[in-house]
């Protein structure tokens, strides 16, 4: 910002019809870049993910989002377009989002470029550094490639891109619309004969999963998966079982999406441990019923608990909103 201060100031200064202070002020003004975010699209109300304007103004979220704004040389945001050239703003982390009017913010100012070109505006969560902290890192963009997302799940990542943009001097962009990744799942527990009333949960876990990829921040395209893991429910240690009532168990996950089945563990305190494996059987967006757990839907899993009965799973599906489910019957 100080070095275009200083291009002015030298403009001006040789040529005596140039406009006022005040004129300059105005058409620098028009050069600073402003974004706002729309929310997330087609996500209805989710416990603990970002699903409307006010979730993603969240503290954690509002000001955890990454931005890259590229020089294009037309207004386009077709994918690959653009990299390469210069970056007016490079991988910048946001401060917050306004829950009132999506206006997003950041520390310093960011401005388009001199001669009237475009820029195309991706952005990302969770923002990652190019040094990275060990779990989240992005690689830089390239001749041709956009900034790659590298990341290893721990369960809790939310991890989203927002549809690009495109803006100019003069020509605001579009709002920001955010797209869920990765699939999640939720649970319950149903005691219906009793077994478990007064028994602890120790745990729940997800096992043998693909933890680690790549996300390219502009389509959201995975790369690779690795790194094969437990994942273990955030919340689910010690949990009581109350009644033979539909009982909520631990905070959500996040996991690959794509996947044909899951195979869940669950650890109590004194009854040993269970598996089950879960398989979509949900309708899909075409009437059709699923065969792989979907990017951006929900799952709730109800491990029910039957003397008499044994172990079982069953699945459906639904938008990044509870109405998915699978069962568990532990005998």
């Amino acid at each position: 910002m100080f070095r275009n201060f200083l291009f002015l100031v030298a403009f001006c200064g040789a040529f005596a019809s140039c406009s006022t202070k005040q004129d300059l002020d105005v058409r620098e003004s028009e050069r600073v870049i402003r974004l706002g975010a729309g929310g997330v699209e087609e996500t209805p109300r989710t416990k603990a993910v970002v699903n409307s304007l006010t979730d993603l103004a969240s503290p954690g979220v509002g000001d955890n989002i990454g931005i890259c704004g590229v020089r294009v040389n037309s207004n386009t945001a077709a994918p690959v377009m653009g990299w390469g050239n210069v970056l007016p703003m490079d991988n910048v982390r946001t401060t917050a989002v306004s829950a009132a009017n999506g206006a997003v913010s950041w520390n310093g100012v960011y401005f388009y470029p001199l001669d009237n070109a475009y820029v195309k505006f991706c952005a990302y969560h969770p923002y990652a550094s190019y040094e990275g902290n060990g779990r989240l890192r992005l690689e830089p963009s390239s001749t041709g490639k956009a900034p790659l997302l590298s990341f290893t799940l721990n369960g809790e990542d939310d991890i989203m891109y927002a549809t690009p943009v495109i803006g100019k001097q003069g020509s605001a962009p579009n709002p920001l619309m955010f797209h869920h990744t990765l699939t999640q799942l939720t649970f319950e527990i149903i005691d219906d004969s009793g077994t478990l009333v007064g028994e602890k949960i120790q745990s729940i876990e997800v096992l043998d999963v693909n933890t680690s990829s790549t996300m390219n921040i502009e389509t959201g395209a995975f790369g690779t998966w690795g790194t094969k893991a437990n994942l273990t429910v955030s919340g689910t240690a010690d949990v009581e079982i109350l009644s033979t009532a539909a009982q909520a168990v631990g905070s959500s996950i996040m996991l690959q999406p794509g996947q044909a089945s899951f195979k869940v563990r669950v650890n109590t305190s004194s009854l040993g441990s269970f598996t089950a494996t879960i398989r979509p059987t949900s309708i899909g967006d075409n009437g059709s019923y699923e065969t792989s757990f979907v990017a951006g839907r929900s799952y709730l899993i109800s491990l029910r608990f039957d003397k008499t009965t044994e172990l079982g799973a069953l699945a459906t599906v639904t938008d990044w909103v509870l109405i998915g489910y699978d069962e568990i019957t532990i005998k």
